[in-house]
């Protein structure tokens, strides 16, 4: 009896276990997500993962789809969005300066996380590019109309590139929390 008791105790300890680090993952994506960093990519592993882990119990095909598909949805929204919207909104722009606005996107959505969680991730980031864009286009021009539209369409472009991608990330914790806390 004592056995049997143990064992039970046993299982219930590695269930615990096993949802606790799949909470800590899913915290640990979340953020990453919102300070521009690679969540989504965590929150996918973590899925295959568990898959692989305990086939019996987080093997299910249609989670693990829908998984990868909504990932692949939200890195090439975000991507498209970022990179080739602005530089199709304004075809005068360089690789260059659409790489500079990227780097300012990023600490834009950094600093914005920090003072504001989630909300300040995707207002950061459009603050971001619309200040990076502005300068970029003012270095280059000094003409302070073609430095503002230029950073008006690159805030309006990132704004909606992070929005996208925070909604993947939330729609990945779900589905991943399903896969986990509510197999079958």
């Amino acid at each position: 009896m004592e056995q049997m008791l143990a064992g039970i105790a046993g299982m219930a300890d590695t269930f615990m276990l096993e949802w606790l680090a799949a909470v800590v993952l899913i915290l640990i994506a979340v953020a990453m997500s919102l300070f521009d960093l690679p969540g989504n990519t965590l929150m996918v592993g973590c899925c295959l993962g568990f898959a692989f882990y305990d086939p019996a119990k987080y093997f299910d095909i249609r989670i693990i789809s829908a998984v990868i598909l909504i990932y692949a949805l939200g890195e090439i929204w975000e991507f498209v969005l970022s990179f080739f919207g602005i530089k199709r909104q304004v075809r005068s722009i360089s690789w260059w300066g659409v790489f500079l606005i990227g780097c300012g996107t990023f600490v834009g959505t950094v600093m914005g996380t920090t003072a504001f969680p989630v909300a300040g991730s995707v207002i950061g980031g459009a603050i971001g590019a619309f200040a990076m864009a502005y300068l970029y286009e003012y270095s280059r021009s000094h003409n302070m109309q073609h430095a503002g539209a230029l950073a008006w369409q690159a805030a309006k472009m990132q704004f909606v590139a992070m929005l996208g991608k925070l909604v993947a990330t939330f729609v990945l914790a779900i589905l991943l929390a399903k896969q986990i806390f509510f197999y079958a």
